[in-house]
């Protein structure tokens, strides 16, 4: 029987590290006609031993998962282990460092900052959009773009996965890049509704979600003891870009207007995807896919309750991203603060980011996650009186900036712990973001619905934390059924 290690439910810090390395396993015959799979790990210093494919079942499965001294070879002996082809490197042959290793975590980087940097400075966008061009249509009809926008960076992450494992990312990063530069020079020339919505949330939004998974789990190729320092730097992309796109886009719009200041944010964004497209490669040779549409995993009980948990938080998580520039200047909340709130919610959460995540290495990510969402979900009640005055904003923003960002970045972390086979968890953890991006592309549209209905934003915010709060009790759920499954409560 296989000895199960640690490693085979891990709390990572970050959706790349979710991804297991793609495996790939070079087939021949020896001389009495036996299939010969793959090589042990030691070969690559010169030692070891060969053994035959036939053997123990479950030493086949951990060299397929890649664990650590498993056997990987197949034949009678070391020459004839040697001699097999050199194209597939051994699984657990990772640079761990070195410039080419770095520069993919630096391409990657700049798909982070790119992807959920702008995605998340949309609430900027609602607040022009509704005093110019979009001035006749409702707060409900604006955010349909932001919307639309941010669950096609969670959809399609479902079919990019699939497209990665199969050798295909720099065609995505590629294909990416084209459809930025379309959708951002477009976007600086729409006046129209329907303009906008294909340039800023179709167009943008599927070259987010082409982009990021894969450029994120290439990481994964490159480091295994140094993993967690390269997705420490990873994780801080989408914080750094939620930072720079809002001051960026406030402070143009007032200087050189709508037009050039789209421009440069489409200079911006394309020379980081540029970037990438030049240092982002998968090291391992692709691998063949295999059922696209699988829903087996919703057989899961504890993992249909965690679905089920972040999705409806999903419903009214984002709500203060996309209206609290507009809540704070109606408010008479001084400009200078209302122009950067969003710039401090995102750079509150990349503590959000890395502490949860530290702490869920040890404590179990659900037995972090719940009360973290608690948290969201009580701040979101509080919204009304805090963000009238500057020092209320601006406390707001950085407490809910911190505890959103642990619901981002631990749902992958969280799926890894309901894992139980590691070769899954890609499949698993696209499959959890098809769900969610369903209930992303209608959570703040139906907070605008409820908006234009009460301007007050009581009834808005309050139905957005009844959200949050009803997916943290089903979070509370799951965190006790798989404390009952392994017996124990840190899970």
């Amino acid at each position: 029987m296989a000895v199960h290690s640690h490693a085979d439910h891990p709390h990572p810090h970050h959706l790349a590290e979710q991804i297991p390395p793609i495996q790939f396993e070079s087939t021949g015959l020896d001389d009495n006609g036996s299939e010969t799979v793959g090589r042990r790990d030691s070969l690559a210093s010169g030692a070891g031993l060969a053994r035959s494919s036939s053997g123990d079942e479950d030493a086949d499965t951990a060299a397929e998962k890649g664990e650590p001294g498993s056997p990987r070879t197949g034949g009678h002996d070391l020459e004839k282990a040697a001699s097999l082809p050199h194209s597939a490197p051994p699984a657990d042959d990772f640079p761990d460092g070195g410039w080419r290793a770095w520069s993919v975590v630096a391409g990657a980087w700049c798909i982070s900052f790119t992807s959920w940097g702008y995605s998340n400075s949309f609430g900027v966008f609602q607040t022009y959009y509704a005093d110019h061009q979009l001035s006749s249509y409702t707060s409900s009809d604006i955010s349909w773009i932001g919307s639309f926008q941010l669950a096609m960076v969670l959809a399609c992450a479902f079919l990019a996965g699939k497209a990665f494992d199969a050798g295909y990312i720099k065609y995505l990063l590629c294909a990416a890049l084209c459809f930025y530069a379309a959708g951002m020079f477009g976007l600086a020339n729409a006046t129209q509704y329907w303009q906008i919505f294909l340039a800023q949330g179709l167009s943008c939004g599927l070259a987010a979600g082409i982009a990021f998974l894969p450029a994120a789990s290439s990481v994964s190729h490159w480091f295994k003891r140094r993993r967690a320092t390269a997705l420490g730097f990873l994780a801080t992309g989408s914080s750094i870009g939620g930072i720079v796109y809002p001051i960026m886009q406030n402070r143009m719009f007032q200087s050189v207007g709508f037009e050039w200041t789209v421009r440069a944010v489409a200079f911006l964004t394309i020379a980081l995807v540029g970037i990438a497209a030049l240092t982002v490669n998968s090291r391992l040779p692709p691998k063949k896919i295999g059922n696209i549409f699988d829903f087996r995993p919703l057989r899961e009980r504890s993992f249909v309750l965690f679905i089920a948990a972040e999705s409806i938080i999903m419903l009214g998580l984002y709500t203060p991203y996309f209206y609290i520039q507009d809540y704070g200047r109606a408010h008479g909340v001084s400009p200078n603060v209302t122009q950067y709130s969003l710039a401090i919610l995102n750079g509150a959460s990349i503590f959000g980011r890395i502490i949860p995540n530290w702490l869920a290495d040890t404590y179990g990510p659900l037995t972090i996650l719940t009360p973290q969402c608690f948290i969201s979900g009580i701040l979101m009640f509080c919204f009304i009186p805090m963000c009238k005055s500057e020092a209320g904003l601006i406390v707001f923003t950085i407490l809910f900036g911190f505890s959103s960002g642990a619901y981002v970045s631990m749902m992958p972390a969280t799926t890894a712990s309901l894992t139980k086979d590691m070769r899954q968890l890609g499949h698993r953890t696209s499959l959890l973001f098809l769900f969610v991006s369903i209930f992303a592309l209608t959570g703040t549209p139906i907070s605008g619905a409820i908006l234009s209905r009460d301007p007050s934003y009581k009834s808005s915010l309050f139905s957005s934390g009844a959200f949050v709060l009803v997916g943290s009790v089903l979070n509370a759920a799951t965190w006790w059924v798989v404390s009952k499954e392994k017996g124990t409560r840190w899970v």
